[in-house]
């Protein structure tokens, strides 16, 4: 793998008191599990515990006013009172304080030390963050000391709420950790959660929050607690389109995870423009896990730490914080897989083979726990064991998962729910930049290309010179890479990227895709002003071959000039463009409104007027993001020999798109 930065300064906090939180040995979660991770670690020759540079102390436990940035005084009070050794109260009173705060018997009991585990928990997600980013606004630029990247295994309990124990989650280290961040400072955190269940305590504490971009991979709430983290989840008021929620299919394999990944992480990052990437890797998505129902191997485990790994180098400098989070296979799973994303982080090569003398250690462990479990399930103990294997490679043997059944189902029902993700939450420009894998049938631009251009010696570009009040204006269609390569943009233009240099690389994409046309407004000096991209309507459309959609950006250094209106009238003044339908669309939520200087309803406006100078008119559409915010808008151009057929079908599709959610 290559990245930007040939830096890997990697550090793992542990602290033995972090062992203190467990929950008992008939819980699905207690602390053997991490416990066995550190020690492949030690034994593997990863990670020791006594090596300065490896090695990041976690620090003081996080006070009462660090847990108060998320939680209640009166829930934090409630932990440790229930804490304590000796019971402070009647045990009527106790039952009902549990009760109250979602702590007792079931999926989050109480056990003495309680508060002062999960605090030191919190401390060292605290300490990873700040390592990484430093503890204030001048602490921003790392030195050959720092860490560029910490793993903190013990952390990642993200179901807890403000006022309630979730999902065996006191305290939720990942909010309290971010929120204590851009306290300190004004950062953009991104967060990613792999883990199985959706990650709805950390989307919760930051739903309104624009700086905090939650993503959440996990199996669709239908099967699985905690019953949230549906795809309409998006977020609310200024927060709106920074949450992301992935509910997949429960069976999900490698290979369709991996594409549902690829489809939405990168762009999502590039549109967002994080200043840190912090990863959660629940290991309870491996097929072997007890209490859920995807089915992944090491393999894919394995890329959701690469992935992580090549995002952060490439979007946030490299900065890159990793909690561990679920995974109750203790010892067949969590250590190898935890394993991984140190080794990941660290840029270590994994041994082929598990040490003998951890396997020697761990598997008569588990061989008690399945005798035990088995016994309580009243199943013929030997007989079940018969069927399960304990690993002694850090990947998957090839038979040890088999193919699930409804493999093509499931990766069709995932595929459309990222493709519906991306419509919902990308702005135009980036979706075009990303394209999805390859249409299966010719994109009617391919013949557009060759009537523009039937000359192969010569550029199908056309050229036009207009004037503004702050100079010459070139304005250029079908733009090659090789042309927008060697201009610059403009410092203006960052509505899609939010950075001028991510924005350039956005049009370079496009300017590849040969599905896209490209159009520019450039100066004499070649600095990139303005772009109109035409490019085929994602798979959300179903299957409308001659609709295509159009977007649109000047740089705030040249708006209110006509440069917009231009721009548009020269990239849609071919007559072959009457074959097709062209759309566009207005996303209210976009956050470069805020550089307008103008309200979302005037956006909104500003949008029909300028489309309707070139023949568009607002059309109804039961597509979600419309159809949720009166503020969007959907514009459509209906070309004059476009056939009538079409134009039925058209109207068809964009009232019948939301069965698609159901």
């Amino acid at each position: 793998m290559s990245h930007a930065s040939n830096r890997h300064n990697a550090a793992l906090i542990f602290e033995n008191a972090e062992l203190g939180y467990d929950f008992g040995p008939q819980h699905p979660l207690h602390a053997r599990g991490l416990q066995a991770c550190i020690e492949l670690l030690e034994a593997s020759d990863l990670w020791h515990p006594d090596s300065a540079q490896t090695r990041l102390r976690a620090g003081q436990p996080a006070s009462l006013e660090t847990l108060r940035l998320i939680h209640s005084e009166d829930y934090i009070k409630a932990v440790q009172r229930l804490s304590m050794p000796t019971p402070a109260l009647d045990e009527q009173q106790q039952l009902q304080l549990e009760a109250r705060y979602g702590l007792g018997p079931g999926d989050t009991p109480v056990f003495p030390g309680m508060h002062e585990a999960a605090s030191t928990i919190v401390g060292g997600t605290i300490t990873a963050l700040e390592s990484v980013m430093g503890a204030n606004q001048e602490e921003c630029k790392q030195d050959d000391t720092q860490p560029l990247h910490v793993f903190h295994p013990a952390g990642g309990w993200h179901h807890a709420q403000a006022s309630q124990a979730s999902g065996f989650c006191v305290y939720n280290d990942i909010a309290i950790a971010i929120a204590h961040i851009l306290r300190t400072r004004e950062a953009k955190v991104a967060y990613i959660d792999f883990d199985a269940h959706h990650g709805d305590g950390v989307q919760n504490a930051f739903y309104d929050d624009p700086r905090v971009l939650t993503i959440s991979l996990h199996e669709t709430g239908r099967s699985l607690f905690p019953g949230t983290g549906e795809l309409m989840e998006l977020g609310s008021g200024s927060g709106r389109g920074y949450t992301v929620n992935v509910p997949l299919e429960p069976f999900t394999e490698d290979d369709s995870y991996v594409e549902v990944m690829q489809m939405l992480l990168a762009p999502l990052l590039t549109s967002f423009g994080p200043d840190i990437l912090i990863s959660m890797h629940g290991c309870d998505t491996h097929a072997w896990d007890p209490l859920t129902h995807l089915s992944l191997s090491m393999r894919g485990i394995k890329a959701q730490a690469q992935l992580a790994h090549e995002l952060a180098h490439t979007y946030c400098a490299g900065r890159w914080v990793a909690v561990g989070g679920g995974g109750y296979d203790l010892y067949r799973v969590v250590p190898r897989a935890w394993s991984s994303v140190w080794a990941e982080m660290a840029q270590l090569p994994l041994p082929p083979r598990l040490p003998p003398s951890w396997v020697t250690q761990w598997y008569p462990v588990w061989i008690a726990d399945q005798r035990t479990e088995d016994a309580a399930a009243l199943l013929a103990p030997e007989e079940n064991l018969s069927q399960r294997r304990f690993p002694t490679t850090f990947e998957d043997a090839r038979d040890a998962i088999p193919v699930q059944p409804r493999h093509d189902e499931i990766c069709w029902k995932n595929r459309l729910v990222a493709t519906l993700a991306r419509r919902l939450l990308l702005p135009s420009a980036v979706r075009h930049a990303f394209p999805l894998p390859a249409r299966q049938t010719p994109s009617p631009l391919t013949g557009l290309f060759d009537l523009l251009h039937p000359d192969k010696g010569e550029t199908p570009s056309r050229s036009r010179v207009i004037s503004t009040p702050r100079g010459k204006v070139i304005l250029r269609d079908f733009c090659p890479t090789s042309l927008v390569e060697r201009f610059h943009v403009d410092t203006g233009m960052h509505a899609f990227a939010r950075f001028p240099e991510r924005e350039h690389q956005l049009l370079l994409s496009i300017a590849r895709n040969p599905d896209c046309a490209l159009a520019l407004a450039h100066t004499p000096e070649g600095a990139i002003i303005g772009q109109v991209t035409l490019a085929p309507l994602d798979n959300w459309w179903s299957k409308l071959e001659n609709a295509y959609e159009i977007a649109i950006e000047v740089s705030e250094h040249w708006r209110g000039l006509g440069v917009a209106r231009r721009l548009l009238e020269f990239a849609l003044e071919l007559e072959t463009l009457e074959d097709l339908i062209l759309c566009a669309l207005g996303l209210s939520w976009h956050w470069d409104i805020e550089g307008l200087h103008s309200t979302p309803h005037r956006y909104r406006e500003m949008l029909i007027h300028l489309f309707a100078s070139q023949g568009f008119a607002e059309f109804a559409t039961t597509e979600p993001d419309i159809m949720m915010d009166p503020v969007n808008v959907l514009l459509v151009r209906i070309g004059k020999w476009v056939d009538p057929r079409e134009v039925e079908e058209f109207r068809q599709v964009i009232q019948r798109t939301p069965s698609a959610l159901v």
